[in-house]
């Protein structure tokens, strides 16, 4: 077993150096939020409220938005893709944009989260990332597992990384990993991220934010702070965060 999982290695490898030009595109992803899960995993639920809300919430598909990420070597732009689809949960898309400047390590986010927009900039901090010995391919890509933890939100994150894709970047927060990410999920799958499609090459319309940005400019630190008091007074009031912030 560890023999062919070396082997592996050693193709993901020689795939990489093959094809080192799949460094400039434009990923098209799934985003599914699977609220029923999420609701009964609340621990001040009874199991009546719990049964109400897997009948009214309860669906296989989940609720499903289009995601685009558009990557450099030295950069990435994400935020919504086209057509928004989002299904029955929300009346109106939320700006949301992120920006990771790969050259001077630093990020910008633009986005509508806790009943206010925020312009958040700081310094890339990766996620600590544990690489397992698992493999999955995604699109034709041979991608590798990865495991990490958001301690505030009380989240166990699941990634899988294409190494033939050598940008360190991903879909929504995640990014630190030898490869694009390509798929990712939260807690056994209360929300999965998925690629649908990876376009290589120049993209023909480069994401762009408004010239003018209108919203309240914090740092990374500042942002988590509010983060972790937007859960803490919502849990002290038995409501669900998720609806104020994005899981």
């Amino acid at each position: 077993m560890k023999s062919k999982f070396l082997k592996t290695i050693v193709l993901i490898l020689i795939s990489t150096g093959l094809r080192a030009q799949n460094i400039v595109g434009e990923v098209e992803y799934r985003y599914k939020i699977f609220y029923d899960k999420i609701y009964s995993s609340l621990p001040h639920l009874t199991e009546q409220e719990k049964d109400r809300i897997l009948l009214t919430w309860g669906s296989p598909e989940g609720y499903s938005t289009r995601m685009k990420l558009q990557f450099w070597p030295e950069k990435s732009f994400y935020t919504f893709g086209e057509p928004y689809e989002v299904r029955s949960y929300s009346y109106q898309v939320a700006d949301y944009f992120i920006e990771n400047n790969l050259k001077d390590q630093t990020y910008l986010k633009y986005m509508d989260q806790m009943g206010k927009t925020y312009i958040v900039r700081d310094s890339l901090n990766a996620p600590k990332w544990r690489v397992m010995n698992e493999i999955r391919d995604i699109l034709g890509h041979m991608c590798m597992k990865a495991v990490s933890e958001d301690s505030i939100r009380g989240q166990k994150i699941t990634a899988w990384f294409a190494s033939d894709i050598p940008v360190s970047v991903g879909p929504e927060e995640q990014f630190g990993l030898p490869g694009l990410i390509l798929a990712y999920d939260i807690n056994d799958g209360m929300l999965i991220v998925e690629a649908e499609k990876i376009t290589f090459g120049e993209p023909e319309e480069i994401i762009a934010l408004p010239k003018k940005m209108k919203g309240r400019e914090v740092s990374g630190t500042e942002y988590q702070d509010l983060v972790r008091e937007f859960i803490k007074t919502s849990i002290e009031s038995k409501r669900a965060w998720m609806w104020g912030l994005r899981y």
